[in-house]
């Protein structure tokens, strides 16, 4: 039989010392290992890939109050009335006045020669007098015709008066039995034809008086549209003395003296000083915001003053709206025509809000971002915000009183949803 190695091997026993010495390195390792996992975890959740220095940056703390809506504008102070003159007819001006100079309600400013003008206004004129003077002429001829007729009418009175006697002879004499039955019907042929004569003629006269009432009331309305005619050349040679219409001072020169200028070219322009306004030019963008009797506090020469808008242009130029603002009081201070100012146009009042200051974030962020600082990070969150002003901005959603945001640019932070600020 061949014999197995038992009996050679031997039987090692492990120090005991040396097996708990590995256990506990192999468990510190295993916990050194567990520990870098969590602080990797932790770092990877809660730290940022950016760092902004904080002191490059601006914040603002969320609070609950009112909330103007306005607008900040540029503009400019106008007369409230400055009427331009125009040329009514064509011809050749004079100026009288300077630029700058003072008028008086009334006094000439210009003058426009038109000899064609003239020479119209001579020419409806004779027409006229020979219109009054033919209607003259005609009355008269017509009362001459009248004088005939009535005559004719006269005569055949005094025929019907005579035929009635005859008449009443005959009857005496018929019954006399001095006169035949045909000499008394004779006699009442020639009253009826008398009475037929004068009847007739009555009736030429009262034709005659209206036939000369009637031609008298043509012509008098062919006097009277000549006269039409006239009065309106008059008034166009008047006009060719163009007077200031208020009380002021002449503004700019629109034409040169002595130029020549056709009807509705405009002359010059009178300043009224009693009154100004301001004329603002405002961002096409904010057009549908803008309404009459919106409150506007305009700042000029280091003084505040208050007023209403009272025009809006209806049309666009240049990318703005122009509005015209009233003063509620301006006497007594000292402006001038186109004196720069600037201007806060209230478009709405809200109360009970939640606000912030407005800064770069809201573009930068697209009104739908923005970074709230906790600590020394600044944590991206989605906020929803509302109408804005000159200072604050509205928030709808995302934010709760008293939060602290970054309102300056976010460009630098990258969209990251944290960034330490250093």
């Amino acid at each position: 039989m061949i014999q197995g190695t038992e009996q050679q091997d031997k039987i090692m026993q492990r120090p005991a010392k040396r097996h708990v010495r590995r256990v506990v390195v192999i468990s510190i390792i295993i916990t050194i290992f567990v520990l870098l996992t969590v602080t990797l975890v932790n770092s990877m959740a809660d730290g940022a890939s950016v760092v902004v220095a904080r002191n490059q940056l601006q914040f603002a703390t969320v609070q609950r109050g009112d909330l103007v809506r306005d607008i900040a504008v540029q503009g400019r102070i106008v007369a409230a009335n400055a009427p331009t003159l125009y040329s009514q007819e064509t011809g050749q001006v004079q100026l009288f006045k300077q630029p700058g100079e003072a008028v008086m309600l009334g006094d000439i400013v210009a003058t426009i020669t038109s000899p064609a003008l003239q020479n119209d206004l001579q020419q409806q004129q004779a027409v006229l007098s020979g219109l009054t003077s033919e209607a003259e002429r005609a009355v008269l001829s017509a009362r001459e015709q009248q004088l005939d007729i009535e005559q004719v009418m006269n005569t055949a009175q005094v025929n019907l008066l005579a035929a009635r006697r005859e008449l009443q002879r005959a009857t005496q004499s018929i019954e006399m039995g001095v006169i035949r039955a045909l000499d008394f019907d004779i006699a009442k042929d020639n009253l009826t034809k008398a009475e037929l004569e004068f009847d007739h003629a009555k009736r030429k006269v009262e034709l005659a008086r209206d036939k000369l009432a009637f031609e008298q009331s043509s012509r008098a309305q062919d006097i009277h549209r000549q006269q039409l005619v006239v009065n309106e050349l008059e008034r166009k040679v008047s006009a060719l003395q163009i007077t200031a219409p208020v009380t002021g001072q002449l503004g700019n020169w629109l034409v040169e003296q002595q130029s020549h200028v056709l009807p509705g070219q405009a002359l010059l322009t009178v300043i009224d000083l009693s009154q100004y306004e301001a004329e603002l030019a405002v961002p096409e963008s904010y057009a549908r915001d803008l309404l009459p009797n919106q409150q506007v506090e305009i700042v000029i020469a280091n003084q505040q003053l208050n007023g209403v808008i009272s025009y809006i242009a209806p049309e666009v130029r240049n990318n703005q709206v122009s509005a015209r603002v009233r003063f509620d009081q301006a006497d007594s201070l000292a402006l001038r025509q186109s004196q720069r100012l600037t201007a806060r146009v209230i478009l709405e009042h809200k109360t009970d809000v939640l606000k912030i200051a407005r800064g770069d974030f809201v573009s930068s962020g697209g009104g739908r971002q923005a970074y709230q600082v906790l600590g020394d990070q600044a944590v991206l969150k989605n906020v929803e915000l509302g109408v804005l002003s000159v200072q604050w901005v509205e928030i709808l959603s995302g934010a709760t009183e008293g939060e602290q945001w970054v309102i300056s640019n976010l460009t630098d932070f990258k969209d990251q949803s944290r960034v330490n600020l250093n």
